[in-house]
């Protein structure tokens, strides 16, 4: 499932390693995650979320204030895709949403992730540990071509072609973007002149639309 991002060749774990046929070589960290973000893709030398600003994410949605959308994800990949089938995280973050997926679907699915954040990567694997967790960026995403099922993307960068590319002709996106009103309450108290969302969607131009849900609640922070 995973290529060589240097020549593209499928990688074959072997012991504790990713090799590939031209002997390129990815060690297995002892985190249980492998790194195939190569130096030409990073921005910065420690590129994505830094280890502080992902543990406050992972206290505020611990919390439970987004996990009526984590169930909508859940329902959703239930009802399009059968058991066994793959699944990328795509910008899995600190986990959460991959995590509650493993713990609350009625199938059984092969899970895969991948975070240009290597704290991330981290926090991810230790939440789901069945899960093979790579580090990547999403714009060169080192995935065998139609090779997934279903992939989700959760208030993530994207891009259309590489999902297009490792996607199976039958498979799903689960893509989830802010709306309008997304926070509005909690910008209203930060900011003198509040503003709504701009609500672009995704842009994925090698897709059909199948299904959209609007998850609207409201909760008490305190």
């Amino acid at each position: 499932m995973l290529v060589c991002p240097k020549c593209q060749k499928l990688l074959k774990k072997v012991n504790n390693s990713y090799l590939c046929l031209n002997n390129h070589c990815y060690d297995i960290s002892k985190d249980g995650y492998v790194n195939l973000l190569l130096a030409n893709q990073k921005h910065s030398t420690q590129p994505g979320d830094d280890i502080e600003s992902l543990k406050c994410r992972e206290r505020f949605l611990n919390g439970g204030y987004y996990q009526k959308l984590a169930e909508t994800i859940v329902n959703l990949f239930n009802k399009y895709l059968p058991n066994q089938s793959s699944i990328l995280d795509c910008g899995c973050g600190t986990g959460y949403y991959l995590d509650y997926l493993n713990k609350n679907s009625k199938v059984n699915y092969q899970y895969y992730a991948t975070d240009i954040s290597k704290k991330g990567v981290v926090m991810t694997n230790k939440k789901v540990k069945s899960a093979c967790c790579f580090v990547s960026s999403i714009f060169n995403l080192p995935i065998q071509q139609n090779s997934i099922d279903g992939l989700m993307s959760v208030f993530c960068p994207y891009s259309s072609q590489q999902f297009s590319n490792v996607i199976k002709d039958n498979g799903i996106v689960i893509a989830v973007t802010p709306a309008k009103r997304h926070l509005y309450q909690l910008k209203e108290v930060v900011y003198p002149n509040p503003y709504f969302n701009e609500e672009k969607g995704y842009q994925l131009d090698d897709f059909d639309l199948i299904e959209t849900s609007h998850v609207d609640y409201q909760v008490d922070l305190p």
